[in-house]
């Protein structure tokens, strides 16, 4: 039996590879807190010099405390391993699943917090990006799912669900992954879009979790998600200084007891939109991809804020389509209430929360506890992003089936959606002479994932972004990206280029030759037109 606290709060630091001075960075922060009676901190930091070293986090700001705290770690570690039997290595879950189960040994408490700090991608690409005696390493989102169903069913928790579940990390406040946890936790707070290398202010944070370790048994329920509302405000203050050097954050909490009816308003939007596609409807076509334009954007485009698309959806939807706009209106009562929905400020033409179906008509609590965000890139964001490409990219033919199989891209027909929707707008092969032809996958790398934001917003390498996108490499420079057409033939015929086309019977020109009067440029629709001479 471990020692009773009322909270316990478990951190792994995923820092083998370009994060771990960040990673240090947090340790630092998390002991200027400390482990109290009532509150107990544990990190494993994950590094090229310390590999999956757990640490107790007692409090001493001494500069060099936390090296010497590591270095006393790893020695107990050392010898408690060498008289351990030996077996074979564990797997990257595995690895984090024997941090927890360690944590859980020495300490028995009545809250559970676990926050998992590294890379991510979002649902569509892979989490806690690592690199391993060589190789990148890192956890599918099932390979995720399964593991925290793992931690929730080890017999201090009994299926009771961890309270708090922190991922600190770009691209992972999404409705994919909250679905696929809502099983095994209480409360999920995270970012739609990207963070900033320095994560997490773990001093605020952790200030706020020994405030709630005050309260009888460490609060109730609400109080839990009260501290999730905390530590995403306090997020969102911290990093407005940042301002000054033109960085955008954004955070939210979610109440998971409310995954399974978003769930449902998501599978009435996707069954009724796969109608109106493939009955060929253009108003309601015209109106998605206007609404998809114009919505709150993450990762290159390829993942939009949930309920900024619903919103443009019902301002560019002709009011006619009064299904449309009551498909919309029910995501939008779960993501923020029927009371939110109701404000006197907000424009009825595009918030009515009568005009949702009678299941969706009075939803009473929110999915999002609680969203906010600073700076200028991702001022429409509201807490719930979803995968949303422009075209299924040919460079990566199986990412689009992949992400079918997650639980609720299938059990909410959105994978449905996005496959109807992307044969819809996707625009036809130019006519040409000869067979269609294509180019090989390895040569469309990147051709289909231009970088369209703002100048000022950190990507690949300067965030906890995993770099999953493919960008240049196979150029020059990014001229010969994919840009302002977001949905593009994949095929292609050659170009009718000749200045004349042979003629049966007649020997044709030499190349290059012209004929008096006509233009040197051929068009592809046939050979050039005579011009007329003053």
């Amino acid at each position: 039996m471990g020692k009773r606290v009322k909270w316990l709060v478990m951190i792994y630091l995923s820092g083998n590879n370009n994060l771990s001075e960040e990673c240090v960075f947090a340790l630092t922060e998390m002991r200027r807190v400390g482990s109290n009676k009532d509150v107990a901190i544990v990190a494993q930091l994950d590094s090229s010099v310390y590999s999956n070293q757990p640490l107790v986090i007692d409090k001493d700001e001494t500069p060099g405390s936390t090296r010497l705290a590591l270095d006393r770690a790893a020695a107990l570690t050392k010898l408690k391993r060498s008289k351990a039997p030996k077996r074979k290595a564990l797997s990257y879950a595995d690895e984090i699943l024997e941090f927890v189960k360690g944590c859980l040994d020495d300490f028995e408490a009545t809250r559970y917090m676990v926050v998992l700090s590294g890379h991510a991608g979002g649902p569509a690409y892979d989490f806690l990006r690592r690199t391993l005696r060589g190789r990148t390493d890192s956890l599918s989102m099932p390979e995720l799912g399964r593991l925290i169903e793992k931690i929730n069913y080890l017999p201090q928790l009994s299926g009771g669900k961890i309270d708090i579940l922190g991922l600190d990390s770009c691209l992972m406040s999404t409705a994919e992954v909250a679905y696929m946890i809502q099983k095994d936790v209480k409360v999920m707070i995270g970012s739609e879009g990207f963070e900033p290398m320095t994560g997490w202010p773990y001093k605020i944070v952790l200030e706020e979790v020994l405030r709630l370790g005050l309260r009888p048994g460490g609060g109730s329920d609400d109080e839990v998600k009260g501290l999730a509302r905390s530590i995403v405000c306090d997020y969102i203050k911290y990093y407005t200084d940042y301002q000054a050097a033109a960085v955008s954050v954004d955070q939210a909490a979610f109440d998971l007891s409310q995954t399974v009816i978003l769930k449902q308003a998501l599978r009435v939007f996707s069954d009724l939109m796969v109608n109106y596609l493939n009955n060929k409807d253009s108003a309601v076509r015209n109106a998605l991809v206007l609404a998809h334009w114009e919505a709150q954007p993450y990762l290159n485009e390829q993942y939009v804020d949930l309920y900024d698309f619903c919103e443009r959806l019902r301002l560019c939807c002709p009011a006619r389509l009064a299904d449309v706009h009551s498909a919309c209106q029910n995501i939008m009562n779960v993501l923020r209430s029927s009371a939110a929905e109701r404000d006197p400020n907000l424009p009825r033409d595009r918030h009515d929360p009568d005009l949702a179906d009678e299941k969706f008509r009075e939803i009473k609590d929110a999915f999002v506890l609680r969203s906010c965000y600073s700076g200028v890139t991702v001022q429409y964001s509201y807490g719930v992003s979803i995968y949303f490409p422009w075209a299924n990219d040919p460079a990566n033919p199986d990412r689009l089936k992949n992400y079918g199989k997650l639980y609720l891209a299938a059990d909410s027909n959105w994978a449905d959606f996005l496959t109807a929707y992307l044969e819809e707008t996707k625009r036809e092969m130019r006519p040409g002479r000869g067979p269609a032809k294509r180019f090989a996958q390895q040569q469309l790398s990147g051709l289909f994932s231009a970088n369209i934001g703002f100048a000022s917003v950190r990507n690949s390498g300067n965030d906890r972004n995993s770099g999953n996108d493919r960008n240049s490499g196979n150029d020059r420079n990014l001229s010969n990206q994919i840009g302002s057409m977001r949905n593009p033939p994949t095929e292609f015929a050659d170009c009718v280029c000749e200045v004349d086309a042979p003629r049966a019977g007649k020997p044709s020109q030499k190349a290059g030759a012209r004929k008096p009067g006509q233009t040197a440029i051929a068009s592809s629709y046939g050979p050039p037109k005579p011009v007329k001479r003053k």
